[in-house]
């Protein structure tokens, strides 16, 4: 795998997409993230370096190109960081602007995205054994993927040609330079603003300082959690975030499988995929909000980062799950955190 494998910085456009070939004819089913990592650089540059091919750079129109989506019809999203996936299978329908933020809504789709950290967008064109699989890939300042949109058996793809078409950049070169400058955190920049959805705040909520931590459980006691969840089919939230975005899903859970290090939730419409390799531990958070309680489950990696957030469903009226609740209280608390 790629991270047994030695870096190998690499310079110019042509030279590094030589060296991505050298380096598929060895490992023919490596992802481009782990290529990318192999050979020093980011994910975008490497991408970049197959544009004029199967792969087309694309004007930073945001919102404009983000709202044409939605003509697509079902479309799968996906939001990643390091150690989870996220893919949610809907529809791009509302975008309304929040701040320097974009929330998009739609049927089984929630999304926020930073689009103010975004950098660099690409219209991708894969070969896999099904066939050709089309995507929109959108990165940040440092080229790490933020957010991806790809096709399905059920999107318009005479529209996606004609959407790439409009929103095709002048400059087609192998080369993309990165700024220097840092990524802000989109979680940082939303919990300020004043024009969020109460969904979405309550989320947000769970990683301030008004969240008290209560206890961590381990990955065993996560795992029995979610098999619970999903034998109950208890309606939740299941966030994942990175700089650029953060992608919710809203409901039950209901097929879970662990294949190798990867614990993985497998349902029509949604899949969750979460490295445990990389979980320290999972932070069992608690507050008020609006007079009620408040009980989150954030799932740190080694530097105590989150990788995911779930919290139980939240109703105006009668406040918090209490099943939820009562399954948190149940879990064995190895420490503090």
């Amino acid at each position: 795998m790629a991270k047994s494998m030695t870096k190998h910085p690499v310079s110019s456009a042509d030279t590094l997409k030589q060296a991505w070939q050298d380096l598929r004819a060895d490992h023919p089913h490596m992802r481009i993230r782990d290529a990318a990592a192999t050979l020093g650089v980011s994910e975008a540059e490497l991408l970049a370096t197959d544009c004029g091919n199967r792969v087309t750079r694309l004007r930073e129109h945001w919102p404009a190109l983000l709202g044409a989506v939605g003509t697509l019809g079902p479309v799968m999203a996906l939001t990643r960081n390091a150690f989870a996936v996220h893919e949610k299978t809907g529809l791009y329908e509302d975008i309304c602007p929040c701040g320097d933020m974009l929330l998009i809504s739609g049927h089984h789709i929630e999304l926020y995205l930073s689009t103010g950290v975004w950098h660099s967008g690409f219209a991708v064109m894969e070969e896999t054994h099904l066939g050709p699989r089309h995507s929109l890939q959108f990165f940040d300042t440092g080229g790490e993927a933020v957010h991806k949109i790809y096709l399905t058996e059920y999107s318009d793809a005479g529209l996606y040609r004609r959407l790439v078409d409009i929103f095709r950049a002048d400059d087609q070169s192998p080369n993309l330079e990165l700024p220097t400058e840092g990524t802000k955190s989109a979680l940082d920049a939303l919990a300020s603003s004043q024009d969020l959805p109460e969904h979405w705040r309550r989320l947000l909520l769970v990683h301030t300082t008004e969240a008290v931590l209560a206890g961590r459980i381990a990955t065993p006691a996560l795992r029995e959690l979610m098999r619970q969840l999903a034998e109950l089919l208890l309606p939740i939230q299941v966030l994942v975030g990175n700089p650029g975005a953060m992608q919710l899903h809203d409901g039950p859970i209901q097929n879970l499988k662990i294949t190798g290090p990867w614990f993985n939730v497998l349902d029509q419409g949604f899949n969750l995929h979460l490295n445990e390799m990389a979980v320290a531990g999972a932070d069992i958070v608690q507050l008020t909000y609006q007079q009620r309680d408040l009980t989150g489950l954030l799932v740190r990696d080694q530097n105590q980062q989150t990788i995911l957030t779930i919290v139980g469903q939240f109703d105006e009226a009668d406040g918090e799950n209490v099943l939820w609740r009562d399954l948190l209280k149940a879990l064995p608390v190895i420490g503090p955190g």
